[in-house]
């Protein structure tokens, strides 16, 4: 697999079940995604990737420029994890689907700084049409960040937020604006 990375000799899609990444694995994974140009879609979903780990997987989105389906459910990627994707989604063209649901972005609920900076990126973003935020324990500071900065995103047509904790009307006013 990592040959056909570095050989842009993959298939459009990879999925990672039943392999043990561990922090290795996970970081020679993201750096040779990060120089494929054949790659359109990764799925490595429940593998128990770290905060620390997921950063790398974020920065590979700074160079790869084919990537357009990233799948990250049910890891454990936390705050600093989140910061980093908010950072590369304001430079990256390319992709347009990122599924982060259940992972632990808010670290159970205690720190919310992450997300709240990963959200900026729907400023300039226009590229991004899908984005899975559930179940991450997200609370109403976050819902109100999401309603204002998608007040002038027209490109996000399909959110997922459901099991956070956003009040009602901003929870009205984001499927307004989607």
């Amino acid at each position: 697999m990592l040959w056909g990375l570095q050989e842009d000799e993959t298939p459009l899609e990879y999925t990672l079940s039943g392999l043990d990444l561990g922090p290795a694995r996970s970081r020679m994974l993201a750096g040779n995604v990060a120089h494929n140009n054949t790659l359109f879609s990764l799925h490595i979903a429940r593998k128990g990737i770290l905060d620390h780990d997921g950063i790398f997987l974020a920065y590979m989105l700074r160079t790869n420029k084919k990537l357009r389906k990233l799948e990250l459910e049910g890891n454990n990627l936390g705050p600093l994890c989140a910061f980093a994707f908010g950072r590369v989604l304001q430079e990256n063209t390319s992709l347009k689907f990122l599924d982060l649901e259940s992972n632990q972005l808010t670290n159970d609920g205690s720190d919310f700084k992450g997300v709240l900076e990963m959200l900026n990126f729907l400023d300039t973003n226009t590229t991004l049409t899908s984005l899975n935020l559930a179940n991450n324990m997200l609370n109403e500071d976050c819902g109100q960040k999401l309603r204002e900065k998608l007040e002038h995103n027209y490109t996000l047509i399909d959110l997922d937020y459901s099991m956070n904790s956003f009040n009602i009307d901003d929870s009205r006013a984001i499927q307004q604006y989607l």
